[in-house]
């Protein structure tokens, strides 16, 4: 069976790129790798962060969603982004490679609760599903 996606919910708010200024010669997919990249150096960016729509970066970078692709595409291949795997058109940030050095006791707190935060909604999901599969299979009254 087909993995069903859904759209992005409203309140999974985006990281803010800065975008391509007017004097920017830099072609708009380099820019684009180049913000993402320096952010996740520069650890302005966290894992589980959250990529502007393409149609947002787009926007922000005067660029064709061919370009705004390929610079994705690059950033995956890089290890900077993974496909959010339940919402259409959601990458979310990873510093992989770019990661410089050990995390903080602070980041990794974050992370912790993160983690523990999906373990919570992944097993509640579970529970609902084993639920579901247990109402139907059991043989009905008669």
């Amino acid at each position: 069976m087909p993995e069903v996606k859904t759209e992005r919910p409203p309140d999974l708010l985006p990281v803010q790129l800065p975008g391509r200024g007017g004097d920017d010669a830099t072609p708009s997919a380099e820019a684009l790798i180049r913000h993402v990249k320096e952010g996740l150096r520069s650890r302005h960016y966290r894992f589980g962060d959250v990529l502007p729509s393409e149609s947002e970066l787009q926007e922000l970078y005067g660029a064709t969603r061919d370009e705004v692709r390929q610079g994705i595409q690059h950033l995956r291949r890089a290890g900077c982004l993974q496909l959010h795997d339940e919402y259409l058109e959601t990458f979310i940030l990873d510093p992989g490679a770019e990661r410089g050095g050990p995390e903080s006791a602070d980041e990794l707190a974050h992370r912790v609760a993160r983690l523990e935060s999906l373990c919570r909604e992944l097993s509640a999901r579970l529970a609902t599903v084993e639920s579901q599969l247990a109402r139907r299979d059991r043989p009905e009254a008669r």
